[in-house]
């Protein structure tokens, strides 16, 4: 997969009662664990939590916020987006490694057993 980035500032797309509605958009739409692992992030302040986000496939990532915390929210958000991408590469990383092991396995039997029927009747 490759790293999904944020490529361009914020947008406002709305506002009620004080809050801002914004848009960040991003290089690729997500996949469904990416965006798992991006939720997973570690929120380091109660006014920015990863769950508080919307991911729309055509859209990017939505969240909602008063003025004075947007800047703290792109800071976040940029966080978690790297936090996400170091999950994902991990994660399809055990997965390559699991599957070469595996077959290492799998060759390994056959050898085994082809060598088991050479030599069955000694």
């Amino acid at each position: 997969m490759d790293k999904i980035l944020r490529i361009a500032s914020p947008q406002a797309v709305g506002v009620s009662d004080g809050l801002y509605s914004f848009v960040v958009r991003l290089n690729e739409a997500p996949a469904e664990h990416w965006i798992y692992s991006f939720k997973l992030a570690t929120p380091v302040a109660r006014e920015f939590d990863p769950e508080r986000v919307v991911f729309d496939r055509q859209g990017g990532l939505l969240f909602e916020s008063e003025e004075a915390l947007v800047l703290g929210w792109i800071g976040h958000v940029d966080l978690w987006i790297a936090a996400a991408n170091t999950q994902v590469a991990a994660d399809e990383a055990a997965e390559k490694k699991r599957r070469a092991e595996a077959q290492t396995r799998e060759e390994r039997d056959l050898l085994l057993s082809r060598i088991n029927e050479k030599f069955k009747n000694l």
